[in-house]
């Protein structure tokens, strides 16, 4: 139970009063958590609140946050949480992804989250402190919604120079298609829900549920991430981004039609691989980790939506992904799909 219902429940006087009003409802855990068992914690990412809106003032915790618990007792290490009083679906929907790295001269144990605010928040996994500032920055807060109380701020990620990160997909909304414009008006980001009104990232994400890839190698993140503005109904664009957890910047970014939702999965000879989702096809691309550079694509026929995995026989390497049907207008399809990586 992730949203704490009365005293008896563990971090109620912490998460009791950010739920003022009566509904204390949501917090779904959507993928598999994560866990270190030299620091003996299982990491767990939380979903959105749920019910109305206008009886839930306050910052909601713990949902749309990343939970640390101890192994051993299920006591709870540390919370962040990355959208306050959310009213947009915006889940911390992917599970963490935790990954050593060396910053300003130091080991740090980091684990990252890639929400579908639109933003990747990168912890120290030991304190759950931000490894980079994270600022409580101010967001619209005018509402037409009689009762909705919305929170003044919002946590941003920013980088180690000091500038704003870059966001893992659009947080304004891009290339509106001229006839929504006349009925409907493009907001800032954490604008309170409105009719009528055009938000990105849509409640589709920013990056949704599939895991983000770490290299040793290159010292990269890899992050897909999804553009699909709500309330502008125009086709999906996918985000594919590398950044460096040690500093924070946008190495390089690739942007492809689709649905950008599945995972990705990178390999010891600097290759990247992840999928797409579209309303005609879906494809399969490999990437050179380090450039960005595309390498090679696939036709699957269908939406790509989960993580590769990759796998050896008798020494040969392959990658294989599944493609599949369902909502959003996909082509409907039910193959798993096996490619033998070039030998050396």
């Amino acid at each position: 139970n992730t949203v704490p219902q009365d005293e008896k429940d563990q971090g109620w006087e912490i998460a009791g009063p950010t739920w003022v009003g009566g509904e204390r409802n949501g917090g779904g855990i959507w993928e598999t958590p994560s866990i270190d068992p030299e620091l003996g914690l299982l990491y767990v990412a939380v979903g959105n609140p749920f019910g109305d809106s206008t009886k839930r003032a306050g910052t909601n915790l713990f949902t749309d946050s990343i939970i640390a618990l101890t192994l051993q007792t299920g006591k709870m290490k540390w919370y962040f949480q990355q959208t306050h009083h959310d009213v947009w679906d915006y889940d911390s929907g992917g599970p963490p992804t935790l990954f050593d790295m060396r910053v300003r001269g130091q080991t740090v144990k980091a684990v990252a989250e890639a929400s579908k605010n639109g933003y990747l928040y990168i912890l120290n996994r030991e304190t759950g402190q931000p490894v980079h500032p994270i600022k409580e920055m101010p967001v619209p807060t005018a509402t037409t919604l009689a009762g909705e109380q919305p929170w003044p701020t919002q946590p941003i990620p920013f980088k180690a120079n000091g500038e704003p990160m870059s966001p893992v997909s659009p947080v304004v909304p891009v290339d509106i298609p001229p006839e929504y414009l006349a009925t409907r008006k493009p907001v800032p980001h954490f604008t309170p829900w409105g009719a009528n009104q055009i938000f990105a990232p849509g409640m589709g994400g920013g990056a949704n549920y599939g895991p983000i890839s770490y290299s040793p190698r290159t010292g990269l993140l890899y992050v897909n991430a999804i553009d699909s503005p709500t309330n502008a109904p125009r086709p999906a664009k996918g985000y594919f981004s590398a950044f460096d957890p040690a500093t924070g910047e946008l190495v390089w970014q690739q942007v492809f039609e689709g649905y950008g939702q599945a995972g990705s999965v990178v390999t010891a000879s600097d290759l990247v691989f992840v999928g797409t989702g579209s309303n005609i096809a879906g494809y399969f691309f490999a990437y050179d980790a380090k450039t960005g550079k595309l390498l090679w694509k696939f036709n699957t026929g269908a939406g790509v939506f989960g993580s590769p995995s990759m796998y050896v026989v008798n020494g040969e390497q392959f990658v294989a992904v599944s493609s599949g049907g369902g909502d959003r207008g996909r082509r409907g399809g039910d193959l798993i799909l096996s490619f033998a990586l070039p030998k050396r």
